[in-house]
């Protein structure tokens, strides 16, 4: 049997991740842990995620506590790992025990992040900045230190400056009402919120509104028991290859970036906030393929368990309500991205066949588009040609 080794646990890959927050701690000095238990839990702009343990054993120190800001390689605890014969869990990221000693590479240091320019960003961030020809010292870092984030990047490139004015009010304006209590927003929905209104004011927003008839889907439904969502992902990405205009972003005012890849982002609802996954390269899977991947990402975002990779490349967007309700809404545009799809809850309407009354039930969905990209007609053609395909599937 192996010897009791005393193991440093740090913090994994975060991929782009600009601003890491632990808003977890489940671990003191002392504790048994196991294979796969959460050790913490730590929120990006994006997502939260558990960083679970990689060893059986004894936790003999803990060096991070709730509201801590970390980054990769960070040391946070340290673990007294029981002999490899019962505990051969391997780090995750080592695939292989052929890594030589100098493929490791060291955590960043303060001047790989901080170059003399003053600037304080990421090597992602210059290299996206570098890619769009943007000057970073233009932009005002929301960062801790005035970091500058890719969705400070992002937001610079959308909104213009006498329109990023964000409404909020002051306490004092309620203090004579009545009660009240005041809650901090997680990272996730107040980043989400500000996203929102730099889209709302920066893009010219149309919604186009459609129902598709579910008759012909609901028959092959019974037989396949596939969701009503893992057959729209897959009409939209098959209508998407026929309008490519659908699957591009706004590079300048007379220029269209047109991807040639098919990335749908799904956006759903969690204790923490709204997250939107994205099924990767959509328009090569079929349904079965696509309905997997939709349960699996909606079980990583219910658990807390997506990475960055998990949420990043969406080329559109799809916003659903089916589970919850309502007759319809505007759904609200994700830069860089020109159109998102929103699907209300189905329902049964009459309709006169042969001036008989017959029950069908009908699946309402909106368009919204950034009207600058996309006209009127182009959306009407793409609504139908998706409603189409929906109807006709056999």
């Amino acid at each position: 049997m192996g010897e009791v080794e005393t193991i440093d646990i740090k913090i994994p890959n975060l991929g782009e991740a600009e601003s890491t927050e632990i808003i977890e701690v489940n671990i003191k000095a002392g504790d048994k842990v196991n294979i796969n238990d959460p050790l913490i839990v730590l929120e990006s702009e994006k997502a939260a995620m558990e960083v679970p343990s990689d060893f059986n054993g004894e936790i003999t120190e803990v060096y991070v506590k709730e509201g801590d800001s970390v980054d990769e390689g960070m040391l946070f605890a340290q673990i007294k790992a029981e002999p490899k014969e019962k505990s051969k869990a391997q780090p995750k990221e080592i695939q292989s025990s052929n890594i030589e000693e100098n493929d490791v590479k060291p955590p960043k240091t303060l001047n790989e992040i901080i170059d003399i320019s003053g600037v304080n960003a990421g090597p992602a961030v210059r290299k996206y900045a570098r890619e769009l020809e943007i000057d970073l010292t233009k932009i005002k870092g929301s960062g801790k230190n005035q970091r500058v984030t890719k969705e400070d990047l992002k937001n610079f490139i959308h909104s213009a400056k006498n329109i990023n004015n964000f409404l909020t009010f002051s306490e004092d304006d309620f203090k004579d009402q009545g009660s009240y209590s005041i809650e901090k927003l997680t990272k996730i929905r107040a980043l989400g919120a500000k996203n929102l209104h730099n889209s709302w004011v920066s893009i010219p927003h149309v919604t186009h509104f459609e129902d598709v008839n579910l008759k012909a889907l609901n028959d092959i439904r019974v037989e396949t028991k596939y969701s009503l969502l893992a057959y729209f992902v897959y009409a939209l990405s098959q209508t998407l290859k026929e309008f490519p205009y659908f699957n591009a972003s706004l590079i300048s005012e007379d220029e269209v970036l047109l991807k040639d890849y098919i990335n749908i982002g799904i956006a759903v609802d969690t204790e923490m906030g709204l997250v939107v996954p994205v099924l990767k390269d959509a328009d090569k899977k079929n349904v079965q393929q696509i309905s997997e991947e939709i349960n699996l990402l909606a079980e990583k975002a219910r658990e807390r368990k997506l990475f960055e990779k998990d949420l990043a490349g969406s080329t559109f967007t799809i916003s659903s309500l089916g589970k919850i309700g309502g007759t319809g809404f505007t759904p609200i545009i994700n830069p860089p991205e020109v159109a998102i799809v929103s699907l209300s809850r189905s329902k049964k309407i009459l309709q006169l066949v042969d001036n008989i009354p017959v029950e069908i039930e009908i699946l309402p969905f909106g368009l919204s588009y950034d009207h600058r990209v996309i006209n009127g007609a182009d959306a009407g053609r793409f609504c139908h040609h998706l409603k189409s395909l929906i109807e006709s599937i056999s």
